[in-house]
């Protein structure tokens, strides 16, 4: 009896897992399963029972075969979390470039598979804290700028931590954000940008530059184009490198920033050098015959 109710709590949490990685609210989660709204809510507060034929129609609406969810409750133990469980492993994009990354940069291909995989690491844990505490994860409880601002503030801490002493992280709000420490290093700043946002500023200065664009995916791994269809986790699907001067960004004053907002201006970005590219999350649609625009 105890497996069994052991079970039956791991079906629930799976559920609600799945339910917040989809971006599902209660509401439209009933409305799909064809229950009340209040027998999910019971249910995720583990204050009820599923039978057979709500579990079954819950499946259905979450597209997953029951018999699935069932397994995954069956294995689901203490010592193997729920996030680590229904999370595939982050699969990295593919280092492009490296020659020009090492020339612009002094950083390695493998410097930088790193470092994004110590903010995946930090985001991820953050994330399974939260879920522990029946909170949503931090995507949706942040704006987007200041979620873009702390994962570029994670990619530097991760690209100092693992730069074989090349970086050291610069204060918060200073510039450069990466201070060199020996040569091949030199000053670089880091920009991160939403999708297919164009990285930017508040002033334009002249330097070496290394952006970063992520999305908002679901935790297992699937991404689909469209505000509408953000997930809860940030995978980075581009990062390039060059030496920008201050007639590469175009200034405007722009409703909702402090100030005048500099913006690296397209045909600059499109050129800067491709040295990391995850295709599994290009948010661009593809031109007829397959290919992306400013992917050199």
């Amino acid at each position: 009896m105890a497996r069994n109710r052991e079970v039956t709590s791991n079906f629930i949490d799976i559920v609600k897992a799945i339910r917040i990685s989809n971006n599902q609210t209660i509401e439209e989660l009933a409305d799909l399963a064809g229950v009340h709204r209040t027998t999910i809510g019971l249910l995720e507060r583990h204050e009820r029972t599923p039978t057979l034929q709500i579990a079954n129609q819950i499946a259905e609406a979450l597209n997953t075969p029951l018999h699935q969810l069932i397994e995954k409750a069956e294995n689901l133990t203490h010592n193997f979390p729920m996030d680590r469980y229904l999370m595939k492993k982050r699969n990295n994009g593919k280092i492009r470039n490296e020659d020009k990354l090492i020339s612009i940069t002094g950083l390695t291909g493998d410097n930088l598979l790193d470092a994004i995989n110590s903010c995946y690491e930090i985001l991820d844990s953050i994330d399974q804290q939260m879920t522990n505490k029946n909170s949503l994860p931090m995507a949706y409880l942040v704006e987007l700028a200041n979620l873009s601002s702390m994962v570029g503030n994670m990619v530097g801490g991760g690209i100092a931590d693992n730069s074989n002493g090349l970086y050291l992280r610069n204060r918060p709000h200073a510039y450069p954000d990466l201070l060199p420490q020996r040569a091949p290093a030199v000053d670089l700043e880091l920009k991160m940008a939403l999708e297919t946002n164009r990285p930017k500023g508040h002033l334009p200065k002249a330097g070496t530059y290394i952006t970063f664009r992520y999305v908002l995916g679901s935790k297992d791994g699937t991404y689909q184009r469209g505000k509408e269809f953000r997930g809860d986790t940030v995978w980075i699907w581009e990062v390039k490198v060059g030496y920008l001067t201050e007639d590469d960004f175009s200034c405007s004053n722009t409703a909702g920033d402090s100030g005048k907002t500099a913006v690296v201006k397209s045909d600059v970005h499109n050129k800067m050098a491709l040295v990391y590219l995850d295709s599994n999350f290009i948010p661009y649609a593809p031109r007829k015959d397959g290919s992306y625009v400013g992917f050199n």
